[in-house]
């Protein structure tokens, strides 16, 4: 009696809640029973196996052609009774929950309720502040480096209104209660994205969520996706500095730029063309961690061999870069490299051997 008593349990909760599962069971079932019923009225040209989907789907659909009917007293019976009232209602109820299923995912979807556990080497964007994390999509978009693997764009629900995927044809959207819910990043799959950028409103929500996606990436088990973190102010920037090194802070430059422009005319023009993507622009290339100790100056008629002009390098984990480096310096591998070129330079042409120091 229990096991009865919870079987009838599960198909009436089934039944009360239209489930896929209570909806094809009894669409299989009434097919099975018209089936068998036209057979025993002896209509055989209905139950044949290449006639009866077509007679049932025809009927069920109520374009009824013509070109096959019930022959019988027995067999009508059977059609205008049970065929055709039930066939329809339950082909409705498929089509109606078909919708209602698509109509629901495409809300989740562009309402920020996916996940994206699947992705790698992808970039996640945290924050949303309109034009501007607008226009460093389509700066992300332009770069083959930053746009294959796909964007996830992280955001607070409310924030200037954000209610839905704002780039919907760009970006994937994850919508969050709060910048600092560690649990949430894990819909983006940020311990295996290739690079992250934190760009809140604010320096508060910027600072949680740089310790929330550390947390969440397993930065003490060997998170390797660089992280870019956006500050207003200086104390926010140092704090996250003295806990994870790695993570590269980057703060307004106006005034730092009026004052050398101020001091060497032109450098803020200069600037600009280094770091927008119209003229000559700033890059980075990392050495192979099995590569050699590599000569610097070695190094520097490389990147002129392949039109390319060297600035400098940062060392593995190092806080800061070496720029301008002394033909005679050693750089080590894992090292990244920075230069300017007016396109990027595949790390493939370069034969990191020949350039050991010696």
């Amino acid at each position: 009696m229990p096991l009865i008593g919870r079987l009838y349990r599960a198909v009436r909760a089934h039944l009360r809640e239209v489930t896929w599962t209570a909806l094809l069971t009894a669409l299989a079932l009434h097919v099975a029973l018209c089936w068998a019923l036209l057979a025993l009225a002896g209509e055989r040209e209905l139950v044949g196996w290449d006639a009866f989907p077509y007679y049932y789907m025809t009927t069920a659909t109520t374009i009824g052609y013509g070109d096959l009917s019930p022959s019988t007293t027995a067999g009508r019976f059977v059609v205008a009774l049970l065929l055709m009232p039930v066939a329809i209602a339950l082909l409705a109820s498929v089509l109606g929950k078909g919708s209602a299923t698509a109509v629901g995912f495409w809300k989740r979807h562009q309402g920020g309720e996916m996940s994206y556990h699947e992705m790698s080497g992808h970039t996640v964007l945290v924050g949303w502040r309109g034009r501007e994390s607008a226009r460093l999509v389509q700066l992300l978009l332009a770069d083959t480096e930053t746009d294959d693997e796909g964007i996830v764009l992280v955001a607070e629900r409310g924030v200037e209104g954000l209610e839905q995927n704002p780039l919907k044809d760009q970006v994937r959207f994850i919508a969050v209660d709060s910048y600092a819910d560690c649990d949430q990043y894990a819909r983006a799959a940020v311990a295996r994205a290739g690079r992250v950028i934190v760009h809140t409103g604010s320096d508060a929500q910027s600072l949680a969520a740089v310790f929330a996606v550390m947390a969440a990436g397993g930065s003490d088990a060997g998170f390797r996706g660089h992280v870019v973190a956006h500050f207003d102010g200086e104390a926010a920037a140092s704090l996250v500095r003295s806990h994870y090194p790695q993570v590269e802070c980057t703060r307004p430059l106006d005034v730092d730029v009026i004052a050398r422009a101020a001091q060497d005319a032109g450098s803020s023009l200069v600037a600009n063309e280094w770091l927008t993507t119209g003229g000559p622009t700033q890059f980075s290339l990392r050495v192979p961690d099995d590569a050699p100790a590599l000569s610097a100056g070695k190094l520097a008629a490389a990147f002129r061999r392949h039109a390319g002009l060297w600035v400098g390098y940062r060392e593995r984990d190092a806080a800061t870069p070496v720029l301008n480096p002394a033909d005679e310096c050693t750089v080590a591998a894992g090292a990244q490299l920075y230069y300017l070129a007016d396109r990027r330079i595949d790390s493939r042409h370069f034969g990191w051997p020949s350039l050991a120091v010696g």
